[in-house]
């Protein structure tokens, strides 16, 4: 099987450590589970890190697959400019997912975004260089996005190419008064009952998940889950929520998906940290 780990991190900037400083510390069940699975991550054996973001080139009726033989990013609009990152990409398995499924689109886009940035940052800078293959979600129906998750693993499969998935998903930004898009009560009821379907691994719960409530959390969490889930399908697989919490108004989750049969291949070339003086 193509997809040797799965990974839901969050990625507010805050929790860059460059960034927060001091505020870290509020994150603590963040911070501690971002080091845990940093370290599983480092662990694998891996050709690709695809990462989804619901930020960046958003799709409609297709997902946009970046297809660019090389990526950089800062986080020069977070306070950090020194703060910046290189990476190469993998345009043949972009190209090919492209080719092989009709619910995506290849994209010129080479600068991440945010929602890329920050779960990449954390591998990146405990020294994992990977080629890196990015897309943003699309406003699809989420047994749509499940179908392109399963076509996005039979072509890297078809490729021999190793995957490790990163689906990039904020919570609820709806959890406390002072929450980025305000407060609603429906917050938390939507983050407790995601992270509970996440744990006992209930696909079809989150694929059918009550829009009305999504809607009214505020959330950007289950469009990247559904692609993940449906790229691990087939396989036996053992989730684990790390952490939970939602400290600054927004809910994070952080959980591992690891295959009980992953074909390790041998490391290769890829991303890089730089931080310019």
């Amino acid at each position: 099987m193509s997809i040797v780990f799965g990974a839901i991190m969050p990625h507010p900037p805050i929790l860059v450590p460059e960034i927060g400083k001091d505020r870290i510390k509020e994150a603590a069940a963040s911070k501690k589970a971002l080091e845990e699975i940093t370290k599983r991550i480092k662990a694998e054996k891996f050709d690709t890190i695809v990462v989804v973001t619901p930020h960046g080139d958003v799709g409609q009726a297709s997902v946009p697959i970046y297809t660019s033989h090389v990526f950089e990013g800062n986080f020069a609009q977070f306070g950090a400019p020194k703060l910046a990152f290189s990476f190469k990409g993998d345009p043949q398995l972009g190209l090919a997912i492209v080719k092989d499924s009709h619910l995506a689109t290849a994209c010129s886009e080479t600068l991440l975004d945010h929602g890329a940035l920050v779960p990449l940052y954390f591998p990146t800078a405990a020294g994992v260089k990977k080629p890196v293959l990015p897309m943003a979600i699309a406003f699809l129906p989420l047994p749509k996005l499940f179908e392109f998750g399963q076509a996005l693993a039979k072509t890297s499969d078809r490729l021999g190419r190793k995957v490790l998935f990163i689906a990039s998903s904020d919570m609820s930004h709806r959890l406390t008064k002072g929450a980025p898009s305000g407060y609603s009560p429906r917050g938390k009821e939507f983050d407790d009952k995601l992270v509970e379907l996440v744990k006992n691994y209930d696909i079809n719960g989150i694929l059918n998940f009550d829009p009305q409530l999504a809607d009214d959390a505020g959330q950007d969490a289950l469009w990247s889950i559904a692609i993940l889930l449906g790229a691990l399908d087939g396989q036996k697989v053992k989730p684990e929520v790390l952490s939970y919490e939602g400290p600054f108004g927004v809910g994070y989750m952080i959980a591992a998906f690891k295959p009980s049969f992953p074909t390790p291949l041998p490391l290769g070339e890829g991303g890089s940290l730089r931080v310019s003086g």
